[in-house]
């Protein structure tokens, strides 16, 4: 874990990102989608079905509430390269989940940003020019 933790926070360095540790034990990024717009990638830990630490990357794009047509989100999802669309509670997120062991900074890396990016374009469809997340 502290190899990942390593990673995270070379990156964010790198990058510009603000990182800040969750009370979880997880991880906030804050990072520059476009000109005046950031978006929050978290990043929680847990386990694969055989027990193997993963990470789970999300962000947030709205809430159910504002979306009328949910397929059109289900079709998105062929369309990703990086993470899929999910729903937890209320809120429509962008997650990606990655294998701590293996963790690469290069494929890392991207799983963030695509993350992030593809969540404030979603978010930019649905809220316009509000940045909420």
């Amino acid at each position: 874990m502290q190899a990942f933790t390593n990673l995270l926070a070379q990156m964010s360095g790198n990058n510009g990102w603000a990182v800040m540790q969750t009370q979880t034990g997880g991880f906030k990024l804050e990072l520059a989608t476009e000109a005046g717009r950031t978006q929050v990638v978290e990043i929680s830990f847990g386990a694969d079905p055989e027990g193997r630490p993963m990470a789970f990357l999300t962000s947030g794009v709205t809430t159910v509430d504002n979306v009328a047509d949910p397929w059109y989100l289900l079709g998105l999802n062929t369309q990703m390269a990086y993470g899929a669309m999910a729903v937890r509670g209320r809120e429509v997120l962008v997650v990606e989940t990655q294998l701590v062991s293996t963790a690469d900074y290069d494929e890392l890396q991207r799983a963030i940003y695509f993350v992030g990016k593809f969540a404030d374009d979603l978010e930019k469809q649905v809220h316009g020019a509000v940045d909420a997340r």
